[in-house]
């Protein structure tokens, strides 16, 4: 850590972090957004016979967001250090309790979907029974939810007091 703080200033540092993990909501928010559009409308259902198949299979998703949602959680925990010290004291001071309370849900909200991610893997393993659709289907939309919400209240979070102001 020395060595990139003797390179780059500290607060430029903090505002990479959060842009990368910035980058990674959004791909996370493209993958799982799909998904679940697939899972609760396939293509050929809505088109009929004008479709013969779906453009892309729904299970080619999951290992992408499996591991999207690793890497955003894991990101989030390490800036969540800057958030614990400038930023949710500042919340606490001006008394924007709604935002803070949010942010802590939104740390319950993760680790579910953590806890709940080896389920999502299995069940959009191939083969899949079609048995299991409706556990698929709520699972994923269970983690899309998770992943919207986190991604709107990272971001209030964030325009209170970026993290390095």
């Amino acid at each position: 850590m020395n060595i990139i703080l003797s390179i780059m200033r500290e607060d430029t540092f903090w505002k990479i972090l959060l842009f990368i993990h910035f980058l990674l909501a959004v791909g996370l928010l493209a993958g799982v957004t799909l998904q679940a559009a697939a899972v609760l409308m396939p293509a050929r259902q809505v088109a009929g016979k004008f479709i013969d198949r779906g453009p892309v299979p729904t299970a080619s998703y999951a290992p992408l967001i499996a591991v999207l949602y690793v890497l955003q959680a894991l990101m989030g925990a390490w800036i969540y250090i800057k958030y614990r010290t400038y930023v949710r004291i500042p919340m606490e001071e001006l008394r924007h309790f709604w935002t803070v309370g949010s942010f802590e849900f939104k740390e319950h909200i993760v680790a579910m979907g953590l806890g709940l991610l080896p389920a999502y893997w299995y069940f959009w393993q191939q083969p899949y029974s079609a048995e299991h659709a409706a556990v698929r289907r709520w699972v994923t939309i269970f983690l899309a939810l998770t992943v919207w919400y986190s991604f709107i209240v990272g971001h209030v979070a964030n325009d209170f007091r970026g993290v390095g102001s």
